[in-house]
């Protein structure tokens, strides 16, 4: 593959990845979790990591506050069925969505966050890091080679 291609490939994968977060960002709905007593920290944060649950605040017993990244119905049929959950207010228990009048908590989220290999912020950023090695890798000139007399 020439160099030239690998560039293009590069900067056309950033501009998708910037076209798709300016066009697609919008703050994260705020919804409430109740873990079961028994839920230890660690298991909390993992469950928090898996179903992208971030910003926890004013926990009240095992009752916590959070903005929700993913809002795919898959994501939240998936909390809402965990057995380490107790109770999950703010969304809806039979069609796995969100109510219309939710309220915004202080996080963004975009469409990678609802992405299944790009919900993974070290798989983001991998990918991120590739496309711009590619796009500057791609314009380095070999130095043996040399340029045509013209």
């Amino acid at each position: 593959m020439p160099r030239r291609s690998l560039s293009v490939i590069g900067v056309a994968g950033l501009a998708a990845l910037g076209f798709a977060y300016w066009f697609t960002y919008e703050p994260a709905p705020s919804i409430r979790v109740r873990w079961r007593d028994d839920v230890t920290n660690q298991r909390q944060a993992a469950l928090e990591r898996k179903y992208l649950l971030v910003n926890g605040r004013a926990p009240s017993g095992r009752s916590i506050a959070y903005d929700l990244l993913d809002t795919r119905r898959e994501n939240i049929k998936a909390l809402v069925q965990d057995p380490e959950v107790r109770d999950t207010n703010d969304l809806d228990r039979h069609t796995f969505e969100l109510p219309l009048d939710f309220a915004y908590g202080d996080s963004w989220m975009w469409v990678a966050h609802r992405t299944p290999v790009l919900r993974d912020t070290r798989a983001r950023w991998t990918l991120i890091v590739i496309l711009a090695l590619m796009a500057v890798l791609g314009l380095r000139q070999d130095r043996g080679r040399q340029r045509p007399a013209q």
